[in-house]
């Protein structure tokens, strides 16, 4: 890595970091903002007077609701109905810190213009309820059960809206609401807001619409990454985040109140659900971010984060909701205990991140510090009068298309990846492939090359003993002539077991070097000298050219031999009635060996394949592939091992040109 690309790397994440704050702030204004410009209270707050209401006399309520506050008595551990309103004995709102009810009934008798307009009553505690309305008599509202008991109570949601309109300008309202579900608090005392309809603001998006609209979103992300999943790459880290998105789509589908618009999902279900989206969430993107980890103390962090929320979600299953409820602070506690250095351990960790993982901590950096944001909204230190929108859930959207932009990234790096390793392992295929295809050749020719001095000095061997039966037609020279093509045969037999045992010895690194001081002229020499009825053949004659004076190399005689004998048996395997020339000078520090022929030439399409085992040429003449195939690779492990290198000039039908260097001491 260069400096330039180190320094680029290195302030990344600052970058990162800085665009997540930027995101942030623009979604608080987006989210925000409108509530902070239009300021102008929307509202008029009304105390009533030993319960009633008068609302009368107030001009006001055309453009504006009135909030009635909930008034000096109240019936708790009581479900008032039109028919016990009269003798249901009322307690001071006053002791209700100190008189905990399940449930209990509120009544607001409420004053308005005697006509037949119709009112918008929408009652608002805090935390899910049981709710029932009547009004005049008559029930004109109801969210979930409210019951004397938590077996017969099904717990709604928080909020309550119905529409009722007054009898001699008089709605005598009475409430009933139920709350066993959280150990901390009974049922809490409602405010009613109140507005004509007809004044009412219409249109705009509702909270549920909104809702719907982010779970909507959120399980789309979910299909398509289990699509990219199922179809396209099988990493774990999809497969995680996929369903992390199922349990965001859950949580919104819960916090937004749209789950009261499906008849299939009761109302102590979702109360449970609500909690169980927080531990699935929780543990799924503890797995999902596993991916990035790579410090112990980052994997203690996140398998404590994941067995908390299992046990949490065991919890949740078997036992009973004032139980859990009750529980909750301390898996809260434990998740902050985690969460807060794991995301800022993780964030180091991944402080000079690619292109995924930038895309991964943006969308970190958006969540977290949309959750501070909220935090901080809620304990109000943004000033009282700044309005009270949570931006989580946009934030939360921001980060799915993060992470989804990263999981992206990811899958196409791991998709190269393999489509790169595909590839090898196609060309592996084929290379052993064409290996294995030489070395059926190869046992071919060898048997062949085997079998041709076998049967030479054999046949010499029979016809001579044939002659030495009958001594008097016994003629010594033609003897002498016969033993030394036997003799000729052999040294060529020998050559190729050699060849063939010395390529063993290489694969297996036991082919040593003996090397010592020595002259190249004695090894060229003596290599002619003794392999010469071997080297005299196709009636070519031998010229060998040396410049005097050279100096001693260090070198294994027996090897470099080995190698000049090599390249003039293939000279003379491809060369007829022509000439072969061996030539030795020296080039700066090197001794340089050059061995050439007039012979057939080498086809410029066969130079890339020359040196590699097995690979044969055309006998001059003949047609036909021979020899081991393993000479010039031989030749070329050999000069390699001495330092030195191998190459060779040739034009077809122009003969051929070896060159092999040694370096001097």
């Amino acid at each position: 890595m260069t400096g330039i690309q180190y320094f680029k790397n290195r302030d990344t994440l600052p970058i990162v970091i800085l665009a997540a704050l930027l995101i942030t702030i623009v979604l608080m204004l987006l989210v925000r903002l409108p509530g902070m410009i239009d300021s102008e209270d929307k509202s008029i707050t009304i105390t009533g007077e030993n319960g009633i209401y008068d609302l009368t006399g107030i001009a006001e309520l055309e453009e504006k609701s009135a909030i009635l506050l909930p008034g000096p008595l109240y019936y708790p551990s009581t479900l008032m109905t039109p028919e016990t309103a009269k003798t249901d004995l009322p307690v001071s709102t006053e002791q209700f810190d100190a008189l905990r009810a399940d449930y209990l009934s509120q009544r607001f008798v409420v004053l308005v213009p005697d006509n037949s307009d119709v009112y918008t009553l929408t009652f608002n505690l805090s935390g899910r309820h049981a709710m029932r309305v009547y009004v005049n008599g008559k029930i004109v509202g109801q969210a979930g059960n409210p019951s004397a008991t938590k077996q017969g109570t099904e717990v709604w949601e928080n909020n309550l809206t119905c529409y009722a309109s007054p009898k001699d300008g008089v709605m005598d309202i009475i409430l009933q609401s139920a709350q066993y579900y959280h150990y901390r608090i009974g049922a809490q005392l409602a405010a009613l807001s109140i507005q004509n309809t007809a004044f009412a603001a219409g249109g705009g998006l509702t909270v549920d619409m909104i809702g719907f609209f982010l779970m909507g979103a959120f399980v789309c992300a979910a299909v398509l990454l289990l699509f990219i999943y199922l179809l396209l790459s099988h990493t774990k880290a999809t497969l995680f985040f996929a369903l992390a998105c199922l349990s965001m789509a859950l949580r919104e589908c819960i916090q937004s109140q749209a789950w009261t618009h499906l008849s299939f999902l009761s109302g102590n279900t979702s109360f449970m659900l609500e909690y169980m989206s927080v531990a699935l969430l929780t543990i799924f993107l503890s797995l999902y971010l596993g991916q990035y980890i790579e410090k112990q103390f980052l994997h203690a962090a996140q398998y404590t984060a994941i067995a908390g929320s299992l046990a949490y979600a065991v919890c949740l299953l078997v036992c009973d909701s004032v139980f859990y409820t009750a529980i909750l602070k301390y898996y809260q506690a434990l998740l902050v205990l985690c969460i807060v250095p794991g995301i800022a351990g993780l964030i180091w960790t991944m402080r000079n991140p690619n292109r995924e993982q930038r895309a991964a901590i943006f969308g970190i950096a958006v969540f977290f510090l949309a959750a501070v944001s909220d935090i901080m909204l809620y304990n109000n230190l943004f000033g009282y009068q700044h309005p009270r929108t949570p931006i989580s859930e946009a934030a939360m959207l921001v980060f799915v298309v993060a992470q989804t932009v990263s999981l992206f990234l990811m899958n196409n790096r791991v998709l190269a990846e393999a489509k790169d390793a595909e590839e090898k392992l196609a060309a592996e295929k084929d290379s052993l492939e064409t290996l294995n295809r030489m070395k059926t050749e190869f046992l071919g020719n060898v048997s062949h090359e085997l079998k041709t001095p076998l049967t030479v000095m054999s046949g010499y061997a029979q016809t001579t003993g044939q002659l030495a039966e009958r001594p008097g037609e016994l003629d010594g020279g033609e003897v002498t002539r016969r033993m030394k093509l036997i003799s000729s045969e052999a040294e060529r037999l020998s050559l190729m077991v050699g060849q063939v045992l010395d390529v063993t010895r290489m694969e297996e690194g036991r082919m040593a070097m003996e090397k010592r001081s020595c002259h190249i002229d004695e090894i060229i020499h003596t290599a002619v000298e003794t392999h010469y009825p071997m080297l005299n053949k196709n009636a070519n004659r031998l010229e060998i050219h040396i410049d005097p004076g050279l100096p001693a190399v260090s070198a294994d005689p027996a090897r470099i031999s080995q190698v000049i004998v090599n390249l003039i048996s293939n000279a003379v395997r491809f060369t007829a009635n022509g000439l072969i020339t061996i030539s030795v000078k020296r080039e700066n520090k090197n001794i340089v060996v050059h061995v050439a022929d007039n012979g057939t030439g080498i086809a410029p399409e066969r130079f890339p394949y020359l040196f590699r085992r097995y690979y044969h040429k055309e006998k001059a003449g003949s047609g036909q592939n021979t020899g081991t195939g393993l000479g010039l690779y031989i030749c070329k492990k050999i000069v390699e091992q001495h330092g030195g290198s191998i190459w060779i000039e040739s034009k077809e039908l122009a003969g051929t040109s070896v060159f092999f260097s040694l370096p001097l001491p």
